[in-house]
């Protein structure tokens, strides 16, 4: 089973995914891992049922009750790592679904690797310096907004030497230079419960995964009114769908521009031309969001992240193939 496991994170490394996918149809069962383009199916004879009963064996669940929702965690040394996974299972009649996520298997990048674009580093390094407000950060899943989030987060504990305690669900990027609470809805500690414990540990700044409902959005407004400096995210396709999503999560306008610092949305994409990603962002500070709260629209001249993704491809920076996706969604 051991190279079974290891052929699966193999293949895992070499796409670099932290995300695998299962879907067990009977005796058939298909593989499919989430890259930079997208879901994409691997192929293998070692990705069998035994390989998907051993992760749910390693994970702690009940194997005879495969009709429930179940999660669980466990780690495994790969290449003289040590990684950290959660297993998550839906089953239904006619098929059980599994979402394996690699918590740590990201390489931590430094604030100044995020982006090419200086006036976007110097955006995040004024994040740094604040001690209060909130900012906010949106895209897709797999558009790096964890990533982002983490390197800041890391800078501030580093270089500024404040507190900083985040919430997560789950903690994908391991860091020693702050304090990571892991949600856990089963043993009753969610997001609001998890704000309500970590504002009793005096933090500097605070970091909520997502906002995800109207009870957390209180929370996390809660937090940045106490004075505290609050990153977090939520799902959404610009700055101004962001701006549009709080106010539908309940939080009012008028504390929106009480307590926002700054909100980005980014987008992550391969390199057209050489190795690597490159990563985009779109920046609304200060400034900006007062000019949108006053007049309810952006300024005429602001980039939204679609002109953004436009002119990289435009650049050949990144593939318009690639681009085409976003921009027919916007």
């Amino acid at each position: 089973m051991k190279k079974k496991i290891e052929q699966l994170l193999s293949m895992a490394m070499e796409h670099d995914v932290s995300d695998i996918h299962f879907l067990v149809r009977g005796k058939y069962m298909q593989v499919t891992m989430r890259t930079i383009n997208g879901l994409e199916e691997m192929n293998s004879s070692a990705f069998d049922i035994m390989l998907f009963n051993y992760l749910k064996y390693l994970s702690n669940m009940d194997l005879g009750n495969g009709a429930r929702a179940q999660s669980g965690n466990f780690t495994y040394t790969y290449q003289g790592n040590e990684l950290f996974f959660r297993f998550s299972l839906l089953s239904t009649i006619e098929k059980q679904t599994g979402v394996l996520r690699i918590l740590n298997a990201k390489k931590e990048l430094d604030i100044y690797s995020l982006s090419e674009d200086k006036t976007i580093t110097e955006s995040f390094l004024r994040w740094t310096q604040s001690r209060c407000g909130m900012v906010v950060l949106s895209g897709p899943t797999g558009s790096g907004k964890t990533t982002t989030l983490h390197a800041i987060l890391h800078h501030i504990a580093e270089k500024q030497k404040l507190r900083v305690v985040s919430l997560e669900d789950p903690i994908e990027i391991l860091d020693d230079s702050y304090l990571q609470l892991q949600i856990n809805e089963q043993s009753r500690f969610s997001y609001e419960e998890g704000i309500r414990q970590l504002l009793r540990h005096d933090p500097d700044v605070i970091m909520i995964g997502e906002i995800r409902d109207v009870s957390t959005a209180r929370m996390v407004l809660r937090c940045a009114l106490s004075g505290h400096m609050v990153f977090t995210t939520v799902h959404a396709k610009s700055c101004e769908e962001t701006l549009k999503r709080l106010e539908e999560l309940g939080i009012r306008k008028e504390d929106l521009k009480g307590t926002l610092s700054a909100v980005c949305a980014q987008r992550i994409y391969k390199r057209k031309k050489g190795k690597g990603r490159v990563c985009l962002y779109e920046i609304l500070e200060k400034k900006e969001l007062s000019g949108y709260f006053q007049n309810n629209e952006l300024d005429k001249k602001h980039r939204t992240i679609f002109d953004i993704i436009q002119n990289a491809a435009d650049k050949g920076i990144i593939d318009k193939e690639d681009a085409k996706l976003d921009l027919y969604a916007s």
